[in-house]
């Protein structure tokens, strides 16, 4: 896979062209980032979608914020390493609903004559992408893990049938609008924003609006955020061995991952899932520990830079995505790993 602009992935089939040519100066425009915050810093999710836009043809950089206030909007501006920064308030963006937040959005955009619009994919951007679109006339792409802005539009990869396929979309229009996965772009850090200023809003014919808002658990792991993972597959056998891959993960200062067969058994949490109906992840390092390798796991596996496969079966399908296949009994050789791992440190 060849490495794009701003850190994101390339999933183009080898050998099949691109269709799309560089975009020259003077065709490009305005990309407005739709900034997802609980009112005092931004999501992770900001500074990942902050880092795709910088990495794409376009004439600058805005981060458009909802917020109940311009004092609440200030806060969250000041960690936002755009070129712009423009804080949207109203009635239906505390916190923002989908339509409320599609007609913020769309008003700053349309002001800006922006040529892309990039949202988180989560629970907001997935209802407000198309809403968004439908406004602005043009198709949305969501869940994508990678993106290209070219002549042609803007090409994108993304899942489709719960992973079992992955599509390349082509978008045309203007604005483009599409939801980027968590952890598939380099985040930037935080940093001033060049300027900033303050849109009251009063979206229209809002209907709807969010009653109560209630905190996951926090379980400690950030999967989409780690630099290794080792992920538990149904191939060790039962609960009473995950222990293996937890000191693995341990010694190689990692976080443990799983594939869905071990949460649906109950072994891990569902939050710990890694694929197409879990959590999409793209460390440095990812050991696969008795995980087979269905495609619904490796499509939320794919960005992992490095991939290290343990399986008793050489057919397996985990072997084609490896960097590193070993064939063999994984309760005999994740120990063995942990030991080597350690001596070396």
């Amino acid at each position: 896979m060849n490495g794009l602009p701003g850190g994101m992935r390339d999933l183009r089939v080898p050998g099949v062209p691109y269709r799309g040519g560089m975009l020259p100066e003077s065709e490009r425009r305005p990309a407005v980032v739709v900034v997802e915050h609980d009112g005092e810093s931004p999501a992770d999710t900001a500074f990942e979608l902050l880092g795709a836009a910088r990495g794409l043809p376009v004439s600058r950089v805005v981060a458009a914020v909802p917020a109940r206030d311009g004092e609440a909007g200030r806060t969250v501006a000041a960690a936002l390493p755009a070129d712009e920064v423009r804080i949207i308030t109203g009635p239906a963006l505390s916190p923002p609903t989908a339509d409320g937040g599609a007609a913020a959005v769309h008003a700053v955009a349309a002001d800006l004559d922006a040529g892309l619009i990039l949202l988180p994919h989560s629970p907001f951007g997935w209802d407000t992408a198309p809403l968004l679109a439908a406004r602005c006339g043009v198709a949305a792409a969501t869940g994508c893990s990678s993106l290209h802005l070219g002549l042609g539009g803007l090409y994108a990869r993304r899942k489709a049938f719960q992973g079992k396929f992955v599509q390349e979309v082509n978008l045309r229009g203007r604005p483009l609008v599409a939801t980027l996965e968590p952890g598939a772009a380099t985040p930037v850090g935080p940093g001033a924003p060049g300027a900033v200023s303050e849109v009251p809003a009063e979206p229209e014919a809002v209907l709807s609006r969010i009653l109560e808002v209630r905190a996951a658990p926090d379980t400690g792991t950030d999967l989409a955020g780690a630099r290794v993972v080792v992920a538990a597959g149904r191939g060790l056998g039962g609960p009473e061995n995950l222990g293996l891959v937890e000191e693995l993960a341990a010694a190689l200062g990692g976080v443990v991952g799983a594939s869905r067969a071990v949460t649906d058994a109950g072994w891990l949490p569902h939050d710990r899932q890694i694929g197409s109906s879990g959590v999409t992840v793209s460390p440095k390092l990812y050991v696969a520990c008795g995980i087979s390798g269905a495609i619904q796991h490796l499509v939320g596996m794919r960005g992992a830079g490095f991939v290290v496969a343990i399986n008793r079966d050489p057919e397996a399908p985990i072997f084609g995505a490896a960097d590193v296949g070993i064939v063999g009994d994984v309760l005999e050789i994740v120990p063995a790993l942990t030991r080597a791992v350690r001596a070396a440190a």
